[in-house]
């Protein structure tokens, strides 16, 4: 999910630059974004049976050109050699399930220089705090002591740096590699699951949550009482998802994860939909992970998701690990692949503690992000169907060691495979806390 710091940003655009400037870095549509390429190619449908039979039974299209006339990305290419399919995009109907690796030549955004700071405040709760002296003396110092720069080298790398990139096929990479869907997900920090679920249209609606009303609430103050309202909302709802969607996912996370004790499942995830002006909705186009490593920091300053029952359940139980896992899906109405805005995912075996970029909103929380590195490998499984879900990483805390372990750094990303008719993506993500 986009951070709350970048629903801040927006309302101070909005307040700093007005419309003008705010609309190069909106959201525009699936179908301008894919005018960008007439290429058409298409990956095989590799999925794991066995998950299946189990699992049964138990912001931002087209900103990059218009962001590069402020801020030109560098020219350096991050990729690998191998072999590129560039198929019919009928082949999937036809089933033509070839061998080859489709890796996707793109623009990757929101990934800061490698010689970035390796945090930044941006501290805008002087206009929303206090009275008009306080305001005036604190946006004295913001101005005056570096807050300003701060904030336009956040905005340029999150919005207005992109890196090209290849971004590889990981059903070739699982191929390649051989492993199990538990050994994959160890190691790389993300697997590919087959699952069909009995999730309808509308219960993918009615388990949406509502973002306005909770950026509403975390302006409020998150220890007001409508805050606890909303958290307690989130997890214990009567939704679908919390009657048919949490059992599904409890039954791949026991098969991926077969040392799982507890699987703590919410009652409500994030859709996303093709959308011109909704920033919320629309697919989120940055490099980010939502959460860094420091457990008490990830549970004292998140503002999306209220951690602290899951930390007293970790005490409590006595528990060796917490794990945070999303669960990513294309959803129905779409009828086709998804190739508008898929995500993809950083390996997280070439991901170092180095390579983090922690931005501090104060009031609203900390996010993490990504410097560039060349020995970053970024993966993606083309023309993912309703049928499939890929179970990710976002935060994974052993008992035994000072900081959490490596997690899934995520974009959606134009995928050059998209042409004008692409059907627009239709997607859900679904996070479940997980002790072992």
């Amino acid at each position: 999910m986009r951070s709350f710091l970048f629903f801040r940003i927006s309302l101070i655009l909005c307040f700093l630059a007005q419309a003008e400037f705010v609309s190069a870095f909106t959201t525009t549509s699936a179908a301008t974004d894919a005018q960008s390429s007439t290429l058409a190619s298409n990956s095989p449908l590799f999925t794991d049976k066995k998950c299946h039979s189990m699992a049964n039974n138990d912001y931002n299209n087209n900103n990059d050109e218009i962001a590069h006339r402020f801020f030109p990305p560098p020219s350096n290419v991050l990729s690998r050699g191998r072999p590129i399919l560039h198929a019919s995009a009928n082949a999937a109907a036809i089933g033509d399930y070839s061998t080859a690796a489709r890796d996707a030549e793109t623009k990757l955004p929101g990934i800061y220089s490698p010689k970035a700071k390796s945090k930044y405040i941006v501290d805008f709760d002087w206009i929303f705090k206090g009275g008009l002296r306080q305001r005036i003396m604190n946006a004295l110092r913001f101005i005056f002591l570096g807050g300003i720069l701060d904030f336009l080298r956040v905005l340029r790398a999150t919005y207005g740096r992109s890196i090209p990139i290849t971004v590889l096929d990981a059903r070739a990479l699982e191929r390649e590699e051989g492993l199990s869907k538990k050994e994959f997900f160890e190691k790389h920090g993300f697997v590919l699951l087959d699952h069909k679920t009995s999730m309808s249209e509308e219960d993918w609606i009615k388990s949406d949550r509502d973002l306005n009303e909770l950026n509403n609430v975390i302006f409020k103050g998150t220890d007001k009482a409508e805050y606890k309202q909303v958290m307690e909302d989130f997890r214990s709802a009567d939704t679908p998802a919390k009657r048919i969607y949490a059992k599904e996912v409890e039954g791949l996370i026991r098969y991926v994860m077969p040392r799982a004790k507890e699987v703590m499942a919410p009652a409500k995830g994030i859709r996303r939909y093709p959308t011109r002006f909704n920033a919320n909705r629309a697919p989120a186009k940055t490099v980010h992970n939502d959460y860094g490593i420091d457990f008490d920091e990830v549970v004292n300053r998140t503002t999306f998701i209220d951690f602290h029952p899951h930390r007293a359940k970790y005490e409590e139980t006595g528990a060796d690990e917490y794990m945070l896992v999303n669960f990513w899906r294309p959803i129905l109405p779409m009828s086709e692949p998804c190739r508008s805005n898929p995500l993809c995912f950083l390996d997280a075996s070439t991901l170092s503690e180095d390579d983090f970029v922690t931005v501090d909103a104060k009031e609203g929380g900390i996010t993490t992000q990504l410097k560039e590195n060349p020995n970053h490998k970024f993966y993606y499984f083309p023309d993912m169907t309703t049928d499939e879900v890929v179970m990710f990483k976002q935060f994974h805390q052993v008992r035994s060691e000072p900081n959490g372990r490596m997690p899934t750094f995520h974009t959606a990303f134009t995928d050059p495979a998209a042409t004008k008719e692409t059907q627009g993506r239709t997607s859900f993500e679904y996070r479940v806390g997980i002790l072992c």
